[in-house]
């Protein structure tokens, strides 16, 4: 909740507060606005006097502290002094006052927000507590305001469960289990809450059927099978093959592909049946079925053929893989691509340069995509014959991974990024003034938050990149990553898409470690986007994503103690390039390492002594999880731009660590 991490945020706020004045403004022009309605000018913060700039900043500390009546009068002097930012000292206010017992100042406050901010970040959260606080007064025009925040945040069921509490005090029962119902289904966290305010009469077949499909959207998979399950129970037959479908599908998310399978045999869905035996290992039955399969018309089948090929190839039996690939080729035009790339690539593995090359041209015709432009340079070269294309950056972000790999082939030194320009671009208004104050306040979290609110609706590129500019400025590399993502990548926004994020802590480390802190920092960017509170469906926690089982083989040399301290940036990323380092020590290369980072030592293990690969191309190129495939392509990318931003870049360093290619 924002109104926690304004309470973090003032917490870590340690300012000489002098300097909010002593200083220039910032490299963004401030754009005086108005509040809404324009009732009253807006005077400059910059032109206002030592202590009403320090009083929002001291009664939010008061506040926080439990001073209440302390952070009043600071806050009322905050709010005629800056009203510019009067909707942070009214929130604030409005809390103090709340603690004291004063509820009516408190809703006044409140209600200002509500009429005089409209446009404000805060006023999601002044419409709630302002709702909370009539309802403890029992005030009559609670309803209204409820219908009202429904109406313009219908997401949220927090408010939807609140106000059906509220109904169904009020006796208006049928409205009240209405919304109870709508929560149940919605599969957040407090489903199960609202599963206690309904009978089981209340809940049809096709609510629970809805519930699961909300509980598989939302990845919960164990709980949507249930829902699936109870939803069999009650259906009288409408929804049966609907019901089967999502169940079947639970199933195969939890990698029960067996069950899930028969399941899909029921309803005649030869897709997902196929996809399922295929993941269950049930070739006999893949392949008995394999007929009926192939005279399918939906496009979806494809890729399930392909990867059957792909199986086939693997064990060696290339001719019939090779048979695959025609076949899908030749039935279905939208996978065409992909199947020539398959054909191809069993070519190039076959040491068919000749037959390979010829795809690879075909392909670069279709496509222009780098990669075919490498294998087809790989080609040539096999056959003796000069290299027909020079593969160079395309300009595009993410593009750059066969450069890459051309360079350090050829032991060339990537080109360098100019030095990014100092922008001076102006924040959307009316951002710019709230930002700057809250950021010279040392309330970097508030800050953030006005920057997004600043372009939540049809922002301007330019609009973006301050946006991004300044996110990044006040070290939350995160944001600015996502911010940034939203502009076409080039050049002059090259340390927006690559930034050196934590990079006091990481250099340091990866020195000590004798690890490259440029691979740490690529490692960090592709695993959380350098989000220190990170976590994935998996488990995996902080800035490098690591799993606590991973993190406790360190934890004697690095001193955790429990596994929340992954969060701590520091230590996250002590533990990260400690086993960074020793994956990189156990595989000798660099592809190898990220690789096992991401899909696991024995898996990687497994796939050298089946691939016998000659060079380490040829090894991330045929990584059998696409997942893993596409993340070590990422970060050698990522690796490869941020060398590209450094002067000092040591290619050394990457030629003896990378392998033969």
């Amino acid at each position: 909740m924002l109104e926690q991490s304004i309470k973090n945020s003032a917490r870590r706020s340690c300012i000489v507060l002098s300097l909010f004045f002593l200083s220039g403004p910032l490299a963004f022009s401030s754009l005086a606005s108005e509040p809404p309605g324009g009732e009253q000018a807006i005077s400059s913060p910059l032109g206002a006097e030592t202590g009403t700039a320090s009083a929002l900043l001291q009664g939010k500390l008061c506040l926080d502290r439990g001073e209440f009546s302390k952070a009043i009068p600071l806050l009322t002097a905050s709010y005629e002094g800056i009203p510019v930012l009067g909707d942070y000292a009214l929130l604030w206010r409005a809390q103090a006052y709340e603690k004291t017992g004063d509820t009516d100042s408190a809703l006044s406050d409140l209600k200002a927000i509500r009429e005089h901010y409209k446009e404000s970040c805060l006023l999601k959260n002044a419409r709630t507590k302002e709702i909370e606080l009539l309802r403890k007064k029992e005030s009559p025009s609670v309803a209204e305001l409820f219908e009202g925040f429904i109406r313009d945040y219908p997401s949220s069921m927090e408010m939807k469960y609140s106000y059906a509490q509220y109904l169904k005090g009020n006796k208006e029962t049928q409205r009240a289990l209405e919304l109870f119902r709508e929560v149940y289904l919605s599969a957040t966290p407090l489903s199960l809450s609202a599963l206690k305010e309904l009978s089981p009469s209340d809940i049809t077949a096709e609510d629970l059927w809805k519930r699961g499909k909300n509980l598989n959207a939302a990845w919960h998979f164990e709980e949507a099978e249930k829902a699936f399950r109870a939803a069999l129970k009650k259906d009288m037959g409408a929804l049966q093959n609907d019901i089967v479908e999502g169940l079947a599908l639970s199933l195969f998310r939890q990698k029960r592909y067996k069950e899930s399978a028969e399941l899909y045999g029921r309803v005649k869905n030869s897709y997902w049946r196929a996809r399922a035996l295929f993941r269950a290992g049930d070739m006999d039955t893949f392949q008995s079925e394999l007929p009926e399969l192939k005279q399918t018309d939906d496009k979806r089948v494809a890729p399930v053929l392909l990867a059957y090929g792909m199986k086939k190839r693997r064990e060696g039996r290339s001719d019939e893989a090779l048979q695959v690939f025609a076949f899908v080729l030749a039935r279905y035009p939208s996978a065409k691509e992909e199947a020539l790339w398959s054909m191809g690539w069993t070519y190039y593995l076959l040491r068919d340069y000749q037959n390979a090359s010829g795809i690879f041209m075909q392909l670069s015709s279709l496509s222009g995509d780098s990669k075919y432009a490498y294998w087809n340079n790989k080609c040539k070269r096999a056959m003796g014959e000069a290299e027909p294309v020079k593969i160079t950056m395309s300009g595009k972000n993410g593009q750059g991974f066969y450069a890459f790999l051309s360079l350090v082939r050829d032991s060339r030194k990537p080109s360098a990024v100019a030095p990014s320009p100092l922008r001076t671009g102006v924040l959307p208004s009316p951002a710019a003034e709230r930002v700057e104050i809250l950021e010279k306040l040392g309330l970097t979290n508030e800050a953030a938050a006005e920057l997004l609110h600043a372009v939540r609706k049809n922002p301007g590129l330019q609009d973006l990149v301050s946006v991004s500019t300044y996110l990044k400025k006040l070290g939350n590399y995160r944001l600015s990553l996502n911010t940034i993502a939203r502009v076409p990548y080039s050049e002059e926004l090259h340390d927006l898409f690559y930034p050196l994020g934590y990079w006091q802590e990481v250099e340091e480390i990866a020195r000590e470690r004798e690890l490259d802190p440029l691979l740490v920092l690529s490692v960090m960017r592709e695993e959380s986007r350098f989000a220190p509170d990170a976590r994935s469906i998996a488990g995996a926690m902080g800035l490098m994503q690591l799993m606590p089982r991973t993190a406790h083989r360190f934890d004697k040399r690095i001193d955790v103690k429990n596994s929340g301290e992954l969060y701590n940036p520091r230590t996250n990323i002590l533990i990260g390039s400690a086993y960074l380092k020793q994956l990189l020590n156990r595989f000798g290369s660099l592809p190898l390492a990220i690789a096992a980072y991401n899909g696991g030592e024995e898996a990687v293990r497994e796939w050298l002594s089946k691939g016998a690969y000659r060079t380490v191309d040829e090894f991330i190129e045929d990584i059998p999880f696409d997942e893993t495939r596409t993340y070590v392509k990422k970060v050698m990318t990522s690796y490869f731009e941020y060398m590209r931003s450094r002067p000092d870049t040591d290619i050394s360093f990457i030629s003896s660590h990378l392998g033969e290619l």
